[in-house]
């Protein structure tokens, strides 16, 4: 997996799996959304790699794009000390870092989150897009703008998300042409 485009812009959690399913991956998932405020003040990004074969673990990279450290289960207090203690986080001013802003891709509030969103095929594009068709238009239009980003944008890009990319072009311009008309 190349992570290079993330160098000096945030640190990296790679869970590495076999299988989405693995209570181990989700678990871990489920603590990075628990304390995603804490990881988002020290740009820290989640990421999942699945392939055949691997063994979980939870690999911790910084900004200079280099292993840190290695875990069998995700700590968050742990890793926060962790960070907290390396030179980067004390140098964060550094010109060389450019962080990421990772709270554009966040709701904090639990209770109003949605979740199920995504960009992997045409079915998930179709479904964010009526996930959200009872938000304001403000939220619509970031959420299908981000999603948009997020997708033409992703490393291991397939072919079903450049549907997923139709789907939200569309829903865009549709949107333009809309708002054109109330003028």
């Amino acid at each position: 997996m190349d992570l290079t485009k993330y160098k000096w812009k945030c640190r990296i959690i790679l869970l590495n799996t076999t299988c989405y399913r693995d209570s181990n991956y989700k678990r871990s998932k489920e603590l990075y959304q628990e304390f995603i405020k804490e990881f988002h003040k020290r740009h820290v990004k989640l990421m999942s790699n699945r392939k055949k074969g691997l063994k979980f673990s939870i690999k911790l990279i910084g900004y200079d794009g280099t292993l840190k450290k290695e875990f069998n289960t995700l700590v968050p207090r742990d890793i926060f000390e962790l960070i907290d203690s390396m030179p980067m986080s004390k140098e964060s001013k550094s010109s060389k870092i450019k962080p990421l802003n990772l709270s554009l891709y966040s709701d904090y509030k639990p209770e109003t989150t949605l979740k199920g969103l995504g960009f992997k095929d045409k079915k998930k594009a179709i479904y964010t897009l009526d996930a959200i068709k009872g938000r304001d238009t403000k939220y619509q239009v970031n959420v299908v703008s981000t999603m948009l980003g997020r997708a033409k944008k992703y490393p291991n890009k397939t072919p079903e998300m450049d549907d997923a990319i139709t789907v939200f072009e569309k829903w865009l311009l549709d949107y333009k042409k809309s708002k054109d008309n109330t003028y």
